[in-house]
């Protein structure tokens, strides 16, 4: 089964994005598939290379590209609404998207829907 992912919960929200990258890391260790992880609202966030988290917290952003890479699903944000919080989708030093994301629209995110089984959202 394929999955797609809509991440909306910001960075800031632990909890919310545990639960993503567990439920991620649960389907994939059943043999699952990820069609695309998408970062929409807040969640655009992720993307940006200025990202930080706290001491102590895991770095969420890290742990998503790493499963992305040994996994081979893209990480994709969404470029309208990263203007809205502050993310320009080009890698530095033009933009702020971090190496590992690709920056596309709803169009990209609907049709890639398109060929998964599931939606997980988060």
């Amino acid at each position: 089964m394929s999955h797609s992912f809509l991440v909306y919960s910001a960075p800031a929200e632990t909890a919310q994005g545990l639960k993503a990258l567990s439920e991620a890391e649960r389907l994939l260790n059943t043999g699952e598939t990820i069609e695309q992880v998408f970062f929409y609202g807040p969640a655009v966030s992720y993307a940006s290379c200025f990202l930080e988290f706290p001491s102590g917290l895991p770095n969420m952003q890290q742990r998503w590209l790493d499963l992305a890479q040994q996994y081979q699903f893209p990480l994709i944000v969404c470029a309208t609404a990263g203007n809205q919080y502050g993310l320009q989708a080009e890698l530095p030093p033009q933009g702020n998207l971090q190496s590992g994301f690709n920056a596309a629209g709803l169009t990209e995110f609907i049709t890639s829907l398109a060929r998964s089984s599931a939606l997980d959202q988060f």
